[in-house]
């Protein structure tokens, strides 16, 4: 069986570990934070439940020949940390079929291999032939072999060894029962002895699962494979968007920012969206911050503003002499959301700036902003032109409100609550109108009207906001605000 190819997702996959590990050679929290996720995954995996106290390594030689003695000091952890502990070490050592048989017997006390004729029923309802039974100690001894081998060599992608390991496995079918279970806990520790990050199939993959297995058995595996380097990639995108990853990755690339910054800022805005950041600063400037000592920097990516909250700390760590604005979208909070969200950054300092619309780009669907930007349209026509915008995109944003509220699409048996829905868009416009569908939507009306490309996106007197205005006189004098 060829195992010497590659996979467009093998790219995907190494690049975005490459990245985590390079974050990691800067924070040893990503390593402790790596070692719980792999962790949580096994005992998932195993159905046992995670131990109140922290597991560490043990470092136990398990090539040791007092092999008696090597299960007897895992056996005295109880069975949750046993599992946990021992398959650390087998991350880091090499693999033995005495091992595979410590692990089964830690599990489900199963210490033997299976002595009868075993057949599995595949995915098509046929019976697939196992290793006859006289043959599964030679078979696994061959396989662990094989496994060792090349992994010293280093010549297969570690994914198609993992996959390799665990399809192997299957179809030996070494003990009377668990095997399944046995072969995806060995898939995953032959990831992680590469640094790759363990996998779950769930119950709704399952049949996938039981499909690519069966391409195996006539001989291609690289539908098996394909299938956990799909996996492998979730689990990493998982990870990668987990809130304690999130935050000490973003932190370093705003550590990163600072330091490229230069010493003259008086104000720091930390904003959620990069995409908007021109936007946000002709706000700014036509609000009076002196864009010289102001830098915008952005904390995409993070799914909670608590992490912003974080990061001010940090910068105030860092500049404290700086005053810190935390920018974000309405979208589709209530005020009592908001005023929580705005208490907890004045207790450090920071202000909160939240948009009056759903975003920032709710700002220029402004009548005297379009008149300063397009002189040959007037402000009537400026107006007629929003209107007939917010027309156009009200039926996408009743579906973003209802979206955000319920999830899903509405239905004929929705309608009633649709009705309501619809109704408390059109009653305030201004508030719920999805701003960035809006103004690009405003931009095709004006450049049918004025003949000329469309150009809003610039500062002027008419995107001024009060509180802004209020953070600025606080930090510049009132002299130069005019």
């Amino acid at each position: 069986m060829n195992l010497s190819f590659t996979l467009p997702e093998f790219f995907d996959i190494d690049e975005k570990l490459f990245s985590i590990r390079k974050r990691g050679t800067t924070d040893p929290l990503i390593a402790i934070i790596k070692q719980r996720f792999q962790e949580k995954i096994t005992l998932h995996l195993t159905s046992l439940k995670a131990s109140r106290d922290g597991v560490a390594h043990t470092g136990i030689d398990l090539q040791n020949n007092n092999f008696e003695k090597i299960k007897q000091t895992y056996f005295a952890f109880g069975k949750e940390k046993a599992v946990v502990k021992l398959f650390s070490d087998m991350s880091r050592q090499k693999l033995s079929t005495s091992v595979i048989m410590l692990l089964s017997e830690i599990l489900f006390e199963e210490n033997q291999y299976r002595k009868n004729k075993k057949y599995i029923l595949n995915n098509s309802g046929e019976r697939q032939p196992t290793t006859p039974a006289n043959k599964v100690p030679a078979e696994m001894e061959k396989l662990v072999e094989w496994y060792n081998t090349n992994e010293k060599a280093r010549k297969v992608h570690p994914v198609i060894m993992a996959a390799y390991l665990h399809y192997k496995l299957t179809t030996i079918h070494p003990f009377d029962d668990w095997n399944g279970r046995i072969a995806r806990l060995l898939l995953n520790l032959a990831l992680m002895k590469k640094g790759y990050l363990p996998i779950l199939i769930g119950p709704e993959e399952r049949q996938t699962y039981y499909e690519k297995l069966e391409h195996a058995d006539k001989g291609n595996m690289e539908p098996l494979i394909r299938f956990f380097a799909q996996k492998e990639l979730e689990t990493i995108d998982d990870f990668i968007n987990s809130p304690e990853y999130l935050s000490i990755s973003t932190r370093y690339d705003l550590e990163k920012k600072l330091e490229n910054m230069n010493k003259g800022e008086r104000c720091i805005v930390l904003t959620e969206d990069s995409a908007t950041n021109n936007l946000l600063a002709y706000i700014l400037e036509a609000s009076g911050l002196n864009m010289n000592e102001t830098n915008i920097i952005s904390y995409e990516g993070c799914s909670k503003i608590s992490s912003a909250n974080l990061f001010s700390v940090f910068v105030k760590q860092k500049m404290p002499g700086v005053r810190i604005i935390v920018h974000r979208d309405r979208d589709y909070l209530t005020n009592a959301e908001i005023n929580v969200q705005k208490q907890l950054f004045q207790r450090i300092d920071t202000h909160l700036f939240v948009t009056k619309g759903t975003d920032i780009e709710s700002y220029f669907l402004n009548a005297r902003h379009i008149h300063h930007c397009h002189p040959s349209v007037d402000e009537n026509k400026a107006k007629q032109l929003i209107a007939k915008a917010f027309e156009d995109v009200f039926a996408k944003s009743v579906d973003y409100l209802w979206k955000k509220e319920f999830g899903g699409h509405k239905t004929e048996e929705h309608s009633h609550l649709g009705h309501a829905v619809e109704e408390m868009v059109r009653s305030n416009l201004k508030r719920f109108i999805h701003g960035k569908t809006a103004l690009k939507v405003l931009g095709y009306h004006i450049q049918d009207v004025a003949k000329e490309n469309v150009n809003l996106e610039q500062a002027s007197p008419h995107l001024y906001v009060k509180e802004l205005h209020n953070i600025a006189k606080s930090i510049w004098d009132k002299q130069n605000l005019s």
